[in-house]
């Protein structure tokens, strides 16, 4: 029996948790379809189009705020909504180190947020595109925004496990559509007109295609000590996967409105 009165899935460790939610079939499905996503392809060949590479900003600003907001709350920080990520400073932490010396997940995310946020303004600008006139005055697709509303429920539900579980697995796949998209965006070839992949206009991808250190780890620590059972975090997983997924379907499609009308009526 948990701490908190839940039982654990038989006894299995939160590494074994993870593990075995990586080897779902859900998991497994959500990640092919990603690497082989259509926006990707399309980057690949040199197709994408302007609108399409200004959507994956102007939506990426949104998810940054709320995210950033959610990540603070599960960090402890109930009073963090600032007007610009940009401008924001980073609270202090409010739960201490691990004993091996690790910061809490989410103050971690929250920081890297924060820091992100500045890159993507220099990923706009490189696009045309300002916060003033065009990132706050966006109108968001509700297909792109189902992953950062699904972040502020876990944190509304103070479920720092579920969350946790959900970032160890999710992140590595997003890390890895970044990558994709980072390589094929700044290759001179496909005439995007960055200079390489170390293009300042590419730095927001290239920072969230880097891997994260110690990921595995932050959420072990979490799950543990939150004694969640294997069955408290499959749900919430595969849910965040699956909003990953529209997240790209939503910025591919944003030259078809029709397809996303009726994307959001079959759902």
């Amino acid at each position: 029996m948990s701490p908190n009165g839940k039982h654990r899935g038989s006894g299995s460790s939160g590494q074994e948790m993870l593990d075995r939610l990586r080897s779902q079939a859900f998991n497994r499905s959500t990640e092919d379809q990603l690497s082989a996503h259509p926006y990707v392809k399309a980057a690949e060949n040199g197709e994408l189009t302007m609108k399409q590479r200004r959507a994956f900003v102007l939506e990426q600003y949104a998810i940054q705020h709320s995210d950033a907001i959610s990540f603070a709350f599960l960090a402890g920080h109930r009073g963090f909504v600032p007007p610009s990520l940009a401008d924001a400073i980073v609270p202090d932490p409010v739960k201490a180190p691990t004993n091996d010396g690790r910061t809490d997940l989410y103050q971690f995310l929250l920081g890297g947020e924060v820091y992100a946020s500045k890159l993507l303004l220099q990923c706009a600008e490189k696009l045309g595109l300002n916060e003033s006139d065009d990132l706050k005055s966006y109108q968001a697709s509700p297909l792109a925004q189902g992953y950062p509303s699904y972040w502020a429920r876990l944190a509304l539900s103070g479920n720092r496990a579920a969350g946790a579980a959900a970032c160890a697995v999710n992140f590595p796949a997003w890390g890895k559509m970044c990558k994709q998209l980072v390589d094929a965006l700044g290759d001179p070839q496909n005439g995007y007109g960055y200079n390489g992949i170390d293009d300042q206009g590419l730095a927001f991808i290239n920072f969230f295609a880097t891997p994260i250190d110690d990921l595995d780890e932050m959420a072990v620590a979490i799950i543990e000590e939150e004694g969640a059972s294997y069955e408290d975090l499959l749900e919430p997983v595969r849910l965040l996967q699956q909003y990953e997924l529209l997240f790209w379907d939503a910025i591919y499609n944003v030259e078809d409105p029709i397809r996303i009308e009726s994307t959001l009526r079959q759902d």
